[in-house]
């Protein structure tokens, strides 16, 4: 192999292409542009069925009702014909980018060894060549937050844009918060008799205590601004208690719901979000009471047991939203990362069991923003804010009628071309049909 100290002739070049690589494959679009007539959902319960949004210098200048548009100042003027706009989609807790596919070990790269991993970093490993990514995209899903998966503390998660030739250009926002897989209280112990049976976790003492330990240890860390050794699993736990992360709990059963509100106090823990909360309804006023938000588990979901209503995981998000709990959808679990990509047609069976239309795109969109702390910059439909949205020729949670048309990032258009249409169009090509 040749090396750059015996071939000095090389390094003007060299640096040349790491110039290049350093610049974000996506720009923004300088042209002033006002999309009218359209039907403008902004995110933040507000829709005006008469819309117009207008973008200049990769920011949203107007948006709101057509008839009230400045008539000036714009470059173009593009009528949507009663086309839905709605703000970029996010999808939250998902290994998009760090697993392709789940039964070749060399596409697998969420989970590290060990226990407690707190600084492991998701973004470091993410893929932005992704095919799965593109199939997600064209349905409107326009960021991720990346998680690690595994042990207790599974590692840090970070917000990726959908575009871009590596991890350096997607970051959108990075190590934003820390993952932890709440101690098991009960374990699976099913037979054939009683297939969903379970038992109570005997190393769940344990296991806690553990965990405790060493959040106590992390805390103390904290306090110190310069300490004698330095902890990098405590470094990163350092944002948590500074209010800088957030932490993500990992649990379902009520019972573990109303523990993580106790160490949420007991550790002054400002920002903390339950992922999955399954149980989530019996303990929503003590979630609201507690400032917890629920990253909600996937809607389209079999009950966990026998006994549980049929609808149950349908008409979980009309229950928080009535309580007055902040929730986001997610698509966590089996085949989890393309799942992404029918994240809206979650949301849509939440609508049709009870859950507000405007509350369920907020879900999707301004939220998940406030959840990651990117909600000043993205989120929703409103001047001064990215012009991060999506163009759609019918109604984005209906998968009867959905077809997303268009993508905006920082107002330039991205592709949301995919491979399995490629291939469609070469194969059906003339030249190719026999």
């Amino acid at each position: 192999m040749t090396t750059l100290k015996n071939n000095k002739a090389l390094l003007p070049i060299m640096i040349a292409i790491t110039a290049l690589a350093s610049v974000s494959a996506v720009g923004q679009d300088s042209a002033a542009v006002l999309f009218t007539n359209c039907i403008l959902h902004t995110g933040t319960g507000t829709t005006y069925s008469e819309g117009a949004i207008g973008m200049k210098n990769g920011k949203i200048t107007y948006a709101g009702r057509a008839v009230a548009a400045p008539k000036t100042g714009f470059t173009k003027t593009t009528d949507l014909k009663g086309k839905h706009v709605y703000p970029g989609l996010i999808a939250m807790n998902t290994t998009l980018g760090l697993t392709e596919i789940f039964a070749v070990r060399a596409t697998n790269d969420y989970k590290e060894a060990g226990r407690m991993n707190p600084n492991v970093r998701a973004l470091s490993a993410y893929n932005a060549e992704s095919e799965i990514t593109a199939t997600v995209k064209a349905n409107g899903v326009l960021f991720a937050q990346i998680c690690p998966r595994g042990g207790v503390m599974s590692g840090t998660s970070s917000v990726v844009v959908l575009e871009g030739n590596n991890w350096e250009d997607a970051a959108y926002r990075a190590d934003e918060g820390i993952h932890l897989n709440w101690p098991r209280m009960y374990k699976y112990s099913g037979d054939e008799e009683d297939p969903e049976a379970y038992i109570p976790d005997e190393d769940y003492g344990k296991n806690m205590q553990e965990l405790r330990t060493f959040f106590e240890k992390a805390k103390a860390y904290a306090k110190r601004s310069f300490p004698l050794e330095r902890d990098l699993r405590f470094e990163a736990l350092r944002g948590v208690f500074e209010g800088e992360k957030r932490l993500y709990v990992h649990a379902d059963f009520i019972k573990a719901l109303r523990e993580i509100t106790l160490f949420k106090k007991d550790f002054e823990i400002e920002k903390l979000t339950v992922a999955g909360g399954e149980d989530a309804w019996m303990a929503a006023d003590l979630l609201r009471e507690n400032g917890v938000s629920v990253l909600v588990k996937r809607v389209n979901s079999l009950p966990r047991f026998a006994e549980d209503d049929i609808d149950g995981s349908f008409t979980l998000p009309a229950k928080l939203a009535a309580a007055g709990v902040d929730f986001c959808f997610q698509t966590g679990g089996s085949m989890e990362p393309m799942q992404n990509r029918n994240i809206a047609f979650n949301a849509g069976t939440a609508v049709g069991y009870g859950l507000d239309r405007e509350a369920a795109i907020k879900a999707l969109t301004l939220t998940p923003a406030e959840v990651l702390g990117i909600d000043s910059r993205t989120g929703s439909l409103e001047p001064g804010k990215e012009a991060n949205f999506i163009i759609t020729s019918g109604d984005l949670l209906d998968m009867r009628q959905s077809h997303v048309e268009a993508m905006y990032f920082r107002g330039q258009s991205l592709p949301l071309k995919t491979r399995q249409e490629e291939l469609f169009e070469k194969y059906t090509a003339p030249a190719n049909v026999r």
